[in-house]
């Protein structure tokens, strides 16, 4: 935990974080795809140079992503922690290497939130680079009008903390079980529990003089 910080907006990643671990089953996409285990998917995609076989391998990416997206539901915490984060008057957003109409879909399955529950929405459709870039977090801090250093990052994969360090944001690894892919992954929070963000945030929420 840094010293002393400032949070005065949140970005949140979803598939694993807004939504429970374990619906995007990666292992199985990757192997679909002809996708090496240790390589990101949507950068393997890009490397496809036949422009017809790139187009087909993003079309059934999109369609396991569709079906996950489905059958989500929110991770525990997760619509609580956003509807405090919008009654403290914080910046809340999403920060997705998914698409927008999977995102939408997941969030028909969530009770008490929807689309515009979240000031912004950054994703693959936008012509930003995805995660690990910090352009996304770049692009939300100017949005907003604050510094990059005053946004916390929350997410459960190593993509996450990589952008958020890239961006010089604060970063929150959600790790529930000790997860061996992000042991060393470098952090200022490691939670397990969405519910742990609300004293982090508590404490770097600016206070008003006097």
């Amino acid at each position: 935990m840094p010293p002393s910080y400032q949070i005065r907006a949140v970005l949140l990643d979803f598939d694993g974080t807004l939504t429970e671990p374990g619906i995007l089953d990666f292992p199985a996409i990757k192997k679909s795809l002809g996708c090496p285990l240790e390589e990101a998917i949507l950068e393997f995609i890009e490397t496809i140079e036949d422009p017809g076989k790139r187009e087909s391998a993003l079309a059934a990416l999109l369609y396991f992503e569709f079906q996950a997206a489905a059958a989500s539901k929110p991770n525990p915490g997760a619509e609580e922690l956003v509807l405090w984060l919008k009654a403290q008057h914080l910046p809340v957003g999403i920060l997705t290497r998914n698409t927008r109409a999977c995102v939408r879909r997941a969030l028909e399955n969530f009770h008490g939130l929807r689309e515009d529950n979240f000031d912004l929405i950054v994703c693959r459709d936008d012509p930003i680079p995805p995660k690990p870039s910090g352009d996304g977090i770049a692009w939300a801090s100017r949005r907003w009008g604050i510094d990059p250093g005053t946004i916390l990052v929350v997410g459960d994969f190593v993509l996450d903390t990589q952008a958020g360090a890239a961006a010089g944001a604060l970063t929150a690894l959600l790790d529930p079980g000790r997860d061996p892919r992000v042991k060393e992954a470098s952090c200022h929070f490691r939670i397990r529990h969405l519910s742990e963000l609300l004293p982090i945030i508590r404490r770097g929420q600016p206070r008003e003089p006097g």
